[in-house]
This record gives structure tokens, C-alpha cells and sequence, in this order.
């Protein structure tokens, strides 16, 4: 705004608006002076600090690795505040970085903004963040979760175990039942002491119903690791759904996790399903709320294998910590007794699965159930991972039969080796 100077033609009233707009522009200045203050202070009044611990690192590029051949090269971008001396921490756990459970690079400057990592294991989860050593301590960021490409043939994605005798039994006794009922079945057991795998039909695409909801409390529970929201918003929710296989209350957590977007969820759960190498499965809509929203006009499809990859990247903390595998696991135990006909049913009574159903009417029904079963021996416990799915079977329920005695098959296996 321009005043100009009053003139001998310039009337009092024009110069008093003259000086009334100089003071209103002078107070827009001031204020404006004071807000810029303001912003700068915590709501307490006090200095706002400049945060101490650096974002969130990205993985900006992976490659091969020309001077390890079958290993990664990986390039991480990350903002970083200045404020002291950085490490790059990297692991294949998601444990909290546990002492003894990860790897540094550094130390590197306050202003280092990337950092290009040669050597990683191939087709595996890991997780990465910044730490931040400060004057006034140590300060770490948030961490990061990628799946690194496939450069080999090594790598958890990949990792062969060769079942053993007793293994290679057990795979044949179960292909020998799936082959005498007749049903269109797929089982795969997973030894959880020593990563041994088999299964029946495993890399067929199934179609799962409600089992593959685990994937929405498990995406759960990993924000809550990430302290993202609070316990309290998705407890109960995820108890009711897997009490009563719960198709509601698990788009009610999903739409949590992804603040309300069930599209983003559903690319969340995709997302999840990469991190975990599940190429063979597609999570394309909530199950019952396909008309809902779709990825892709699809089914929803899982595999056996894919499944209890997933099964054991949670038992070994690849991604969340003990703490949070312990209370999913937990959780999943509490099913109503209407729905412990399959795998609960094949097992003694001082096992202790945590699993999860899925059951719906798809040509034919479709009858899973996915988990994890415990059981204490002198002292120290052991486990394995069991999923079992049937489809297109014609009469409601006549695949129970067929799942009790693969549970059953299973645990005598277990219980007698160990």
C-alpha cells in the first residue's frame, strides 16, 4: 500500500486514512513478526527444538553387485537435520535392532545425506534407519523395511533346506491322503527349528476367504511397533477378527492402518506380501468387499509356500520384534470353538496353535487354516507352521475329515521328533 505525501490540495480526513493504513500495515508487520516467533515455540511457550534424529531412510536404487557377484548393491537417500555424527544401521530382523542382531556403516558426517551399501543378502526382508549420535545422546530414526532383488540363488526368499527322512515321510503320507479324498487340497509344513519345508501342492494359487486377513493384523501390528497409532485404536478389533473370522472388523483395522483409504490398504497388504517374497500370492480386496474396491477385478489368491514363508519370517523376528509376534500370536489363539475343527482338532491337548480361517462359498467351498503350532518339551519350546487349504469342495464341511487327519499327520511327526 502507498501513501502518498499530503499536498496543499490534500484534505485532513485523506491524511488521517493515509496514517490509519501506515499503522494497520505496521500491525500486520508486527503480527506477522510474532507469529513467526510463535511457530517456532512448543506449545509449553519454551524454544522448539530442531529435531535431533534423521528421517525416515528410502531406498533410492538396487542393483546387483558387480564386485560380489550374487550380492545387492543398494543406494539409501535419507534427510538428515545436522545435528550430529550418523550410522547407518541395517538388518534382516525387525527386532528393534537388537544388540548383536545388526550392522553399521559409519561413522558419517552430520551433513551425509545417502550412502551406497555393497554386499547384502539377496532376496531377503531387512530393515534400515539412521542413528544419530548427539551431544545429548544417541537419537534414532525411524526405520525402514524393503526386500532386497533377486541377484541369486540364495537369500531367504530362496533358502533350501532339504527335508530330511522323517520329512520326506511325512510329504508322502500327506500327497497320499490329499490323493485318496479327492479334493482339490494343499498343505505345507515348516519346521521352525531348522527352516526344513514341505508341501503338497504348494505354489498352486488358492483361494483363501478370510486366512488372508492374517495379513491385515499383521500390517497391524507392525505400525504398532512403529508406534504409528495406539494399541488401544486396533486391539479389540483384531480379537473379533480372529475369533470369529470377522470380515467387518478387519476392514475396520485395515482402514486404520491406512487412515481410511481402503485402496491404500489393499497396497499396503501388496506391499506386505513383496517384503515377504510372496510372488505367488495377490491380495486384490478386502474378502467380502470386493465390491468395495478391487485392485485388480480379481480373486484374492495365496499359496501354501507363500503363506508359511510369511509364517516363518514371524516366527524369526524378520518383521516385528518378539514382543509383537508374542501378542499377534496370542491373539490368535483366542478362536471360538466353532472354528477349531481343522488344525486345533489334529493336535494334543498341550499344543497351543494361533491360527486363523477362512471359509466361504466360491463354486464350491472354499475351507482354510493357516498358524502356528507350540508345544513344550523339558523345558524348551518348539514350533512349526501349517497351512492347509481346500476349494471347490461340494458338500459344506466334507473336507474336515482330510484337515483333522493332516493336522494329526503333522503333529505326531513333531511331537515325535522333538
Amino acid at each position: 500500500m502507498t501513501c502518498v505525501r499530503p499536498g496543499a490540495g490534500q484534505t485532513r480526513r485523506k491524511r488521517v486514512k493515509c496514517r490509519d493504513a501506515q499503522t494497520l500495515v505496521s500491525r500486520l508487520i508486527l503480527f506477522a513478526l510474532f507469529a513467526a516467533a510463535f511457530a517456532r515455540l512448543a506449545p509449553d511457550g519454551f524454544a522448539r527444538a530442531q529435531p535431533l534424529a534423521a528421517e525416515r531412510p528410502g531406498v533410492w536404487k538396487q542393483e546387483c553387485s558387480a564386485a560380489q557377484p550374487g550380492r545387492v548393491k543398494v543406494t539409501f537417500l535419507w534427510k538428515t537435520w545436522r545435528s550430529g555424527t550418523q550410522f547407518l544401521n541395517l538388518s534382516v530382523f525387525n527386532n528393534g535392532f537388537r544388540p548383536g542382531t545388526f550392522v553399521g556403516a559409519g561413522p558419517l558426517t552430520p551433513s551425509t545425506w545417502g550412502y551406497v551399501w555393497d554386499g547384502l543378502d539377496p532376496n531377503a526382508p531387512h530393515t534400515v534407519r539412521v542413528n544419530t549420535l548427539t551431544p545429548q545422546g544417541w537419537f534414532p530414526g525411524p526405520s525402514y523395511q524393503f526386500a532386497t532383488i533377486d541377484c541369486g540363488p540364495t537369500g531367504f526368499f530362496k533358502e533350501n533346506h532339504p527335508p530330511d527322512a522323517g520329512m520326506a515321510t511325512l510329504q508322502q503320507q500327506l500327497a497320499e491322503e490329499i490323493e485318496a479324498s479327492s479334493f482339490d487340497a494343499a498343505v505345507a509344513v515348516t519346521d521352525l527349528q531348522t527352516g526344513q519345508t514341505i508341501a503338497v501342492n504348494g505354489d498352486q494359487p488358492r483361494l483363501p476367504g478370510c486366512s488372508a486377513n492374517f495379513f491385515v493384523l499383521l500390517r497391524a501390528v507392525m505400525d504398532l511397533q512403529e508406534g504409528r497409532y495406539p494399541e488401544s485404536w486396533v486391539g479389540d478389533l483384531i480379537s473379533s477378527t480372529i475369533y470369529s473370522s470377522n470380515p467387518v472388523t478387519a476392514r475396520d483395522v485395515l482402514k486404520i492402518s491406512a487412515n481410511g483409504d481402503v485402496a491404500a490398504g489393499v497396497r499396503s497388504v501388496n506391499e506386505l506380501y513383496a517384503l515377504l517374497g510372496m510372488k505367488g500370492s495377490l491380495y486384490d480386496h478386502l474378502p467380502a468387499y470386493g465390491f468395495e474396491y478391487s485392485l485388480m477385478g480379481t480373486s484374492n489368491l495365496l499359496t501354501a509356500n507363500d503363506v508359511n514363508r510369511a509364517l516363518r519370517a514371524l516366527w524369526e523376528e524378520r518383521v516385528v520384534s518378539p514382543e509383537w509376534r508374542d501378542y499377534l500370536l496370542t491373539k490368535m489363539t483366542d478362536v471360538k470353538p466353532g472354528l477349531q475343527y481343522l488344525i486345533p482338532a489334529g493336535v494334543a491337548a498341550d499344543a497351543v496353535v494361533s491360527h486363523k480361517n477362512g471359509f466361504f462359498w466360491e463354486s464350491g467351498w472354499v475351507d482354510n487354516d493357516i498358524g502356528i503350532v507350540r508345544f513344550t518339551r523339558n523345558g524348551r519350546t518348539y514350533a512349526y507352521a501349517i497351512s492347509f487349504f481346500t476349494q471347490w469342495v461340494p458338500t459344506k464341511y466334507a473336507d474336515i475329515p482330510l484337515g483333522q487327519t493332516v493336522s494329526s499327520l503333522v503333529w505326531q511327526y513333531f511331537e515325535a521328533k522333538y
